[in-house]
């Protein structure tokens, strides 16, 4: 049954060019002129996506649009308007809108904009369903029983067996990788290619030839051909990493690459083709970085057709139990083979702190604390506690910038010029540490 998309535009010209675009998609289109129409209509159809103009006669399109999101709340609406002031985006988006597309309408732009709606929508609506029953999915590699990380696992089984480019969202250290893999294995191709990149180490001299792969003889050093990412992924998933680092003109190969899925090596001739889903993570608000014009607005519609955030440590402070346990099973090599257990003291300071640094901050603190575990495999909280600068005077009120702040110079001060070496320690990308330098005025190393 073809999807059914209602078109609110008072124009009579604008409404049959939309009625002609989205017909020639094999779209069932539902026209109204006015927001009483469209009401009317409502009651009598159920759509997958609304196009709605925000200058309707009869009504203000973001009162239309509020009045939508109470009837319907998980149906997709794109705004229409002439109107390309940041301000009435803004005010749409957070209305609720699905899309914002300014007039004149490009006909591409809008159709895709479409195409993710409807995807997501279906998405949506199975994620519902499956909310009705209590089902508890197990993901390789990913650990917790409390209600964000069930989420997290029943959205991983929802997307997993679509062919769909993924985004997954979440701080530095939760696992996105994780989800990533677990997105893979539960997948239709789980023993196809998994091919992971940190998009933070791509230099803007050796991406092209990393992603793209190059010809041999193709510049001076490349003395063999060499498949690039995308081709090693054919068939299977690439999973981008940090995809917020990329520049803008990386950005652009990149679109092109997924919309077209054929690409060129370095110094070929010869055009390429592959076939992966697309599976990219952040740390960073990209839809900020498109307002700051860092990212690129086409690009984040082409891979955000299913989003997925990873929930800080925080907020699932209940699972540090089941987490340490699973962790500690396998560090029976740093405690000469004694399985190793958390008192309960220990236990409870684990819960009462922050965790900026999240899952991989506590794996860190884990494997100090199997280092000093006593004789008979027991972790005291004194062992499970990470020693951190604290202020003498009131200590629970350093902030996250503030830890931050510390870690950063103690990784720096460790490591000396090796940045790429502190960088790893920290669980960020060079280019990330670099910018975090400058954000606390901390000085290069060699600077001083």
């Amino acid at each position: 049954m073809p999807d059914t998309i209602f078109i609110v535009e008072d124009d009579k010209i604008v409404r049959t060019i939309l009625e002609r675009w989205l017909s020639a998609n094999d779209w069932r289109v539902v026209s109204c002129d006015s927001a009483a129409v469209c009401l009317d209509r409502l009651a009598q159809v159920l759509p997958d996506a609304i196009c709605l103009d925000l200058h309707l006669p009869d009504s203000d399109g973001l009162s239309l649009l509020a009045q939508i999101q109470r009837i319907h709340p998980e149906t997709p609406v794109l705004v229409l308007t002439a109107d390309t002031s940041a301000e009435t985006a803004v005010r749409a988006l957070q209305a609720g809108a699905f899309d914002y597309l300014t007039k004149p309408l490009d006909r591409i732009r809008l159709l895709t904009g479409l195409r993710n709606a409807l995807r997501s929508h279906a998405l949506s609506q199975l994620v519902h369903r499956q909310q009705q029953v209590s089902t508890d999915f197990a993901v390789p590699g990913l650990l917790g029983t409390s209600a964000p990380m069930r989420k997290v696992r029943e959205l991983i089984h929802l997307v997993a067996a679509r062919h769909v480019d993924v985004l997954i969202e979440g701080e530095t250290g939760t696992g996105k990788e994780a989800v990533a893999r677990g997105i893979h294995a539960l997948g239709q191709r789980p023993n196809a290619p998994f091919v992971a990149i940190n998009c933070a180490t791509l230099s803007e001299t050796l991406m092209d030839s990393e992603l793209f792969g190059h010809e041999r003889n193709a510049f001076t050093g490349a003395h063999r051909q060499h498949a690039g990412r995308f081709e090693q992924a054919d068939g299977g998933t690439l999973f981008l990493d940090e995809v917020g680092e990329l520049s803008l003109p990386a950005q652009a190969k990149l679109l092109r690459v997924l919309q077209e899925r054929r690409f060129y090596r370095v110094g070929g001739t010869a055009e390429i083709g592959t076939d992966f889903r697309l599976i990219a993570a952040t740390n960073r608000s990209l839809a900020q970085m498109v307002q700051d014009h860092r990212f690129r607005e086409d690009l984040l519609f082409r891979i955000a057709v299913f989003e997925i955030h990873v929930p800080s440590l925080r907020e699932h402070l209940e699972d540090i139990g089941l987490l340490a346990g699973a962790f500690l099973a396998q560090q029976t090599q740093l405690a000469d083979g004694q399985q190793l257990t958390l008192s309960v003291e220990a236990v409870r300071a684990l819960t009462s702190r922050p965790w900026p640094g999240n899952v991989r901050e506590l794996q860190n603190a884990l494997r100090r604390g199997a280092v000093v575990a006593g004789p008979d495999g027991v972790i005291a909280v004194e062992g499970a506690s990470r020693p951190m600068p604290t202020d003498p005077v009131a200590p629970a009120l350093r902030t996250l910038a503030e830890l931050e702040r510390d870690a950063i110079e103690r990784a720096v001060a460790r490591h000396g010029d090796d940045l790429l070496a502190a960088s790893r320690a920290l669980g960020i990308g060079r280019s990330t540490l670099y910018r975090k330098l400058a954000t606390y005025g901390l000085p290069l190393p060699g600077r001083r």
